[in-house]
């Protein structure tokens, strides 16, 4: 008998799904659905996080009360990607994302990034990052994408994801997401379920053809979305066979672990269930579940898998086939010296004084500027006006971390200049407000942009700006497509995310102790500038 084959029925069923839980601490929903629902993973998010030292003991007791309860590690996992999905800050180091990173250099950086990653979240217990994204940034309205990705052909993604792998994947387990794509998306899947229309074959030439490539290059798991592709099929990627068995595995050879994006997403959530969707998705040829918020969701989504397992919907060779590649994974994780072992010093280790070094490298040269290159260079005692966002979650994938603004740190910096910050989804009424206030005794102004092309309140608030009369310099905080909106600025740049790291990279260009050196990685009109 096989250690597979020895498994109860229970345990087996355990091994699929990751669940989420609220709190920084171990508590009785961690234990019950370890040790009563037998649920075999974990996903930890900022909402379980406070420092380093709390992660670290936290993982330790989540493993501990596996091994006890079921014999077999947890894989633990995050959405560690860097830039604005960064789950983990305070004290480990807030590493840039994939379009800061290319705009900064070439694929080593990317290596070098995702190694810093895998290694930081190896030294806390995590072993498993649901990154990176492989998605084209191929449509300005999409929600999801945008400066996540590495850029907008697949030639590109394809040679920064294997560099970004290949660096991970001496740490941990890395995830290639989406398949199919989320790019082309206008809608956040989180919130409701979107249909593409695109041709099978501009599919396979461009939003397939990242996962095509790295699904032969050795990358340990890739994430299914639910966006429903109708030249493909009429069911969501997430619950399509013809997708992830007859596509990925078959046609491109792929062996490894997939991954569902969460099943608690209402694109799925709402037209099956979140249980019937588990059930629907392991059909299709899903290894492992997403579910991430809800207790009573993680355990009805168990229940429904092993009855599914018992009436014949799914069946024991099916189920077998995909706790083998799990189990295959799991045996190569080695806990016992963590189990063991303390926390780092991330103060002071070496690793992580290395990262911090390196991140910030990295911000300074991504930084791409268009029109006066020297133009965002200040006076101590300069009288501008600064106007900017506040940092806050856009989507339903963002996590605010308010510790921050790109106004506090001009404001420290500068302390002459003029600042007023705004809300990054601005509505009508805020934006009417803030009309007057270009009209001061300033020298300049300059105009801090976020996803300005997916709100036309900004946008009209920056007309008003450019319209003033002064000298304007915009600076786009996330989303490079805000350089659309941007004809009749002086200058403009672009940091590609909205991060302490990239933040502090700003401060130091107003300083003149840099200059911007990045280049734009997606074809776009620069606005005349």
């Amino acid at each position: 008998m096989t250690f597979t084959e020895s498994l109860t029925p229970e345990i087996k069923i355990g091994q699929l799904l990751f669940f989420g839980f609220n709190g920084p601490f171990m508590c009785d929903h961690a234990r019950h659905a370890i040790r009563e629902k037998h649920i075999g993973n974990v996903i930890l998010f900022s909402r379980n996080f406070r420092n380093p030292e709390q992660l670290f003991s936290l993982i330790q007791e989540l493993q501990h009360e596996a091994m006890e309860a079921n014999g077999i590690p947890l894989f633990v996992a995050a959405d560690q990607e860097g830039g604005q999905i960064t789950r983990f800050t305070n004290g480990l180091t807030w590493f840039n994302g994939e379009m800061a990173t290319r705009a900064a250099g070439g694929p080593d950086l990317a290596e070098k990034v995702g190694e810093g990653i895998g290694a930081e979240m190896a030294s806390m217990g995590l072993n498993f990052n649901l990154a990176p994204v492989v998605d084209l940034a191929n449509n300005p309205k999409s929600p999801h994408i945008g400066s996540r990705s590495y850029g907008d052909t697949p030639d590109a993604i394809i040679e920064y994801a294997q560099a970004f792998i290949r660096g991970a994947q001496k740490h941990v387990i890395a995830t290639a997401k989406h398949f199919p794509s989320i790019g082309g998306s206008e809608a956040d899947l989180h919130l409701s379920l979107s249909r593409n229309s695109r041709s099978r074959d501009l599919l396979l030439k461009y939003e397939l053809a990242p996962v095509s490539a790295l699904a032969k290059g050795g990358v340990k798991c890739i994430m299914s979305s639910h966006e429903i592709y109708t030249a493909l099929d009429t069911e969501p990627g997430t619950l399509s066979k013809q997708i992830l068995e007859s596509l990925l595995r078959n046609t491109y050879g792929y062996q490894n672990l997939i991954i569902s994006d969460c099943m608690e997403m209402k694109a799925l959530a709402d037209h099956y269930g979140t249980p019937e969707g588990c059930v629907r998705a392991v059909q299709a040829g899903v290894d492992l579940l997403l579910v991430c918020h809800t207790e009573a969701v993680q355990h009805a989504s168990a229940d429904a898998l092993l009855k599914a397992l018992q009436s014949g919907r799914i069946t024991q060779e099916r189920l077998d086939r995909s706790v083998e590649r799990i189990l295959r994974e799991k045996q190569r994780i080695d806990i016992s010296s963590f189990l063991r072992g303390k926390c780092p010093d991330t103060q002071n280790d070496k690793l992580f004084t290395e990262n911090r070094v390196l991140a910030e490298r990295i911000a300074d040269k991504a930084i791409t500027a268009f029109g006066k290159q020297n133009f965002f260079h200040a006076g101590d005692d300069e009288r501008f006006l600064f106007v900017a966002p506040t940092p806050a979650a856009v989507t339903m994938l963002d996590e605010k971390d308010g510790a921050f603004s790109a106004v506090g740190a001009i404001q420290k910096a500068f302390p002459k200049a003029v600042c007023t910050e705004y809300s990054s989804n601005l509505d009508r009424h805020e934006a009417e407000k803030l009309k007057g206030i270009f009209h001061g005794d300033f020298s300049r102004i300059f105009f801090c942009t976020y996803n300005a092309h997916l709100n036309q309140n900004q946008q009209e608030l920056l007309q008003c700006a450019l319209s003033s009369g002064k000298q304007v310099g915009v600076i786009a905080l996330r989303n490079p497509f805000d350089l659309q909106y941007c004809t009749g600025a002086a200058a403009v740049l672009l940091t590609y995310e909205y991060t302490p790291t990239s933040i502090k990279a700003l401060v130091r260009l107003f300083q003149g102790r840099i200059v911007p050196q990045g280049r734009l990685p997606i074809d776009i009109q620069s606005g005349g500038l």
